[in-house]
């Protein structure tokens, strides 16, 4: 409930328990005034109390101070003489009897809790009522300051988070332009240059009488043609819209456990169970965290056997790429210099609103998990 409304029927309660015709409880304000927690208990619209300042400061003599602070409550004949002057003093006539005790929150002080006319006056037992109501308030006040600051924190969170997926964003973006220019060049000019030299060692050949010579020059082809196509694979991996030189995503990533297997000797498997219209930047997400995780197995882990596999999931896709090779230890490896891949699965991943994790172990192999959401 709203805090005037739960204050009410706080007040309420506590003052049929001590027998009390009011009830209020005072918080101490920024200014170092006791002033009304809403709503208390017993008094009119009208009344003094709503609009009360008393100085309640630490290091005060005042009654209000020794009370807070001090804990000083001298009952007699049922009321507390010095607290009924003060009330009569800010305005609140006709005060007959009282008794006021503090209201801890933890090791602060936040005020104090009032009650007001007991037909038959106070005794200590009251007193003691009070402080327990008092002390089980400040809990309650203790756990809603630290909702605020926990939904404080979580907003900053979520700004941060968004400030950084924004970041990731440009970085991918930036990234993805310089591939782009990358691929474009490695396009435009060097595979270029390299066809026009085929074709300018096709001629030669032609027009060459020597046996030893065309021999020679079949194997300058050969080696030519090595180097373009290696060049095109290349230009496969770096470029943005690599899913674009393909049949689709399931032929991409088939397409390179094919080469994963033809140059490393590593023996695949693979279960893709993908569903119909993922987005064109959640393929590529997938192909590229897929083709990065490969990469990592075909370099690095001498494996005998490496398996892809996805699924749908929880509203988003899982993938899976493990292998049976030497492992690593995943705290080292995450941020090496010069080798951020493990890195860029988990930015890529985290980027879409999914998760990443990598676990491995030296001679366990490894395995590559992320899900990332299909809307």
């Amino acid at each position: 409930m709203e805090l005037p409304v739960f204050f009410s029927h706080l007040a309420e309660t506590v003052a049929g328990l001590v027998g009390a015709r009011r009830v209020a409880f005072l918080r101490i304000s920024s200014a170092g005034n006791l002033v009304l927690q809403r709503e208390p208990f017993g008094f009119p619209a009208q009344s003094p109390i709503r609009s009360i300042r008393i100085d309640a400061k630490p290091g005060g003599n005042g009654i209000a101070s020794r009370v807070v602070y001090r804990d000083e409550l001298d009952i007699h004949d049922g009321s507390f003489a010095a607290l009924d002057s003060l009330w009569q003093e800010h305005g609140l006539r006709g005060i007959r009897n009282s008794i006021a005790v503090s209201w801890p929150a933890g090791g602060r002080r936040i005020g104090a809790l009032a009650a007001f006319d007991s037909k038959r006056g106070f005794t200590n037992d009251d007193a003691w009522v009070l402080h327990v109501a008092a002390m089980a308030t400040g809990l309650v006040w203790q756990y809603r300051e630290a909702e605020e600051e926990l939904d404080v924190a979580v907003e900053r969170l979520e700004e941060a988070m968004a400030a950084r997926r924004q970041l990731l964003a440009n970085v991918a973006s930036g990234g993805d332009e310089a591939r782009r220019r990358f691929a474009s060049a490695l396009h435009d000019d060097s595979l270029q240059l390299l066809t026009a030299a085929e074709l300018q060692l096709e001629r030669i050949r032609n027009d060459s009488d020597s046996k030893r010579q065309s021999a020679q020059l079949d194997q300058l082809a050969l080696t030519i043609k090595k180097v373009e196509d290696s060049l095109r694979r290349l230009l496969t991996t770096v470029s943005p819209e690599a899913l674009d030189l393909t049949v689709g995503l399931k032929e991409a990533i088939r397409d390179r456990l094919a080469t994963v297997r033809g140059h490393a000797g590593i023996e695949t498997d693979i279960d893709l169970r993908f569903p119909d219209g993922l987005p064109d930047g959640l393929e590529s997400i997938v192909f590229k965290n897929i083709a990065e995780a490969l990469t990592n197995v075909q370099k690095h882990s001498h494996a005998a056997r490496v398996r892809v596999a996805a699924a749908a999931l929880d509203g988003g896709l899982v993938v899976e790429v493990s292998d049976d090779g030497t492992g690593f230890v995943v705290d080292e490896c995450m941020y090496v210099p010069g080798h951020l891949g493990l890195l860029a699965m988990k930015e890529r991943a985290q980027l879409a609103g999914g998760w990443c994790r990598i676990v491995s172990e030296p001679g366990a192999g490894a395995k590559v998990e992320f899900w990332v959401p299909t809307t």
